[in-house]
């Protein structure tokens, strides 16, 4: 039985089945509604949603045979993030929305991607 104690650690990220090595500092962002505050003359707890799609940053760890022109062009892609936890999201029709940004010194690229609100699978 796991501990109810333990917080999330560790996320795995796969890209159509492909796990991608990062350097374990990923966010998610489930994405979905965002209520925005609307302000009448008398009246103060009134709001609109607009919808606000997922969002995955993570720092790819480039190796030998990794192509940052391959990464740019990923479109319609399913992307995983499991955590150590248990929890784990799935966005689908996922695609890069920035460039990957390689830094030479510490052989990581900045990877952005996004699509439909994250499903979470139970």
């Amino acid at each position: 039985m796991a501990n109810p104690n333990k917080v999330v650690g560790q996320a795995t990220i796969t890209v159509d089945g492909e796990r991608w090595p990062t350097d374990g500092q990923s966010t998610l962002d489930i994405g979905g509604v965002t209520r925005n505050s609307v302000i009448g003359d008398y009246d103060a707890g009134s709001f609109n949603e607009t919808p606000r799609p997922a969002q995955l940053n993570c720092s790819l760890l480039v190796k030998e045979g990794r192509s940052l022109a391959q990464i740019r062009a990923i479109d319609n892609a399913t992307v995983s993030f499991k955590t150590d936890t248990g929890h784990t999201y799935v966005i689908r029709n996922s695609y890069v929305s920035e460039a990957a940004t390689l830094t030479s010194n510490d052989g990581k690229a900045a990877v952005v991607m996004m699509g439909p609100p994250a499903e979470e699978l139970l």
